[in-house]
């Protein structure tokens, strides 16, 4: 029986030795093991594989184009405070301009304008105060703003829009993407007597082709007072090189109290000498679709915009011609100053 029990000892001995040596595993690791959520022994996965040369050649300088065209068209329409990009943009800002507007027999009263995009706090940018004048002001293009400013009316471009010179309040509330598609919603309500309240939905989407950014966009638009709207707008952009862009606009906006479309065509090339300076030349038509698209008016403008103080005030100068079917397309000629100051966390 001893060597039986010789035999016996020697292997325990080795059996505890091995359970020494081995290295203890951590109690938490071990119940991942059991349950097949980590392996010890498994490897990290190998790297992927490269794209073909030929892919590569034309990946990489697609996706260089496609963010600057997009960088530099986002960087001018702020620039410029395109009534649509500070709408849809993001953050806090209040738009603060006045202007006067010279003709050449005599002097037109200035005007002066509030429009602010306030973010509520702990909303994560979702919720929004938003406050202004004119409804259709948030979503109209500089040149009917332009031709707005320089007669008084919003009748000029756009026979159909009612004469809205009050300020409302609302509340917007942004929906996530979907699709690449930005979605939000607002409601509120004019200042004053008798309560006339509103309800908005916007619609649109940036995508990119050959060197063309296009934005697409969609607002439709409830009031009390006045029915139903729907604003379709899309534009195309494209830099010629670091100084010159060029953009065309095509936007159509029916309404229930007149039942067609005023349509605007617009095309516009940008020249930006600096970052504190940029140019403009626009040339845009306005037509009712009641009419076979006959024109009502068109206009020739050149807007030359300078920031005057850091980046917060601009001062803008803006001779246009403009042609009106009412006056027998005779020229009316103007000049208007414009002084505008942004307030924002961007702005200090």
């Amino acid at each position: 029986m001893k060597p039986a029990a010789s035999l016996l000892a020697a292997l325990a001995l080795a059996a505890s030795t091995a359970a020494v040596a081995q290295p203890l595993v951590d109690p938490q690791e071990l119940e991942q093991i059991q349950d097949g959520l980590t392996d010890p022994e498994r490897k990290e996965p190998p790297p992927a594989p490269e794209k073909p040369f030929g892919e590569k050649l034309l990946d990489v300088p697609h996706d260089f184009l496609s963010r600057r065209v997009e960088e530099y068209s986002r960087k001018l329409d702020d620039f410029f405070g395109d009534p649509n990009r500070a709408y849809d943009s993001t953050g806090s800002t209040l738009q603060i301009r006045g202007h006067v507007t010279f003709f050449e027999g005599g002097f037109r009263e200035g005007k002066s304008d509030v429009h602010a995009n306030i973010s509520l706090p702990n909303t994560q940018d979702r919720l929004k105060l938003i406050v202004q004048r004119g409804l259709e002001a948030a979503t109209q293009t500089a040149a009917e703003r332009d031709i707005k400013n320089a007669t008084g009316s919003t009748q000029v471009a756009a026979p159909g829009a009612p004469q809205d010179n009050n300020f409302y309040l609302g509340l917007k509330a942004l929906a996530a993407e979907a699709l690449g598609v930005g979605l939000s919603a607002e409601a509120g309500a004019r200042f004053g007597r008798p309560i006339d309240p509103y309800v908005r939905l916007r619609a649109f989407r940036d995508f990119n082709f050959s060197r063309w950014q296009i934005r697409a966009s969609e607002t439709p638009l409830w009031k009390h007072s006045e029915g139903s709207s729907a604003a379709s707008e899309v534009n195309f952009t494209r830099p010629l090189d670091e100084l010159w862009q060029l953009r065309f606009t095509s936007k159509a906006t029916w309404r229930s109290a007149t039942s067609y479309y005023d349509l605007a065509q617009i095309g516009a090339l940008y020249y930006t000498p600096d970052t504190r300076t940029a140019t403009t030349f626009e040339l845009g038509a306005f037509a009712p679709s009641d009419r076979s698209l006959k024109l009502a008016v068109y206009s020739v403008t050149l807007r030359v915009r300078r920031q005057i103080y850091r980046d917060w005030l601009y001062l803008e100068v803006t001779p246009q011609i403009l042609y009106q079917e009412a006056n027998r397309f005779s020229a009316t000629r103007s000049l208007m100053l414009q002084l505008e100051a942004l307030f924002g966390d961007r702005y200090r």
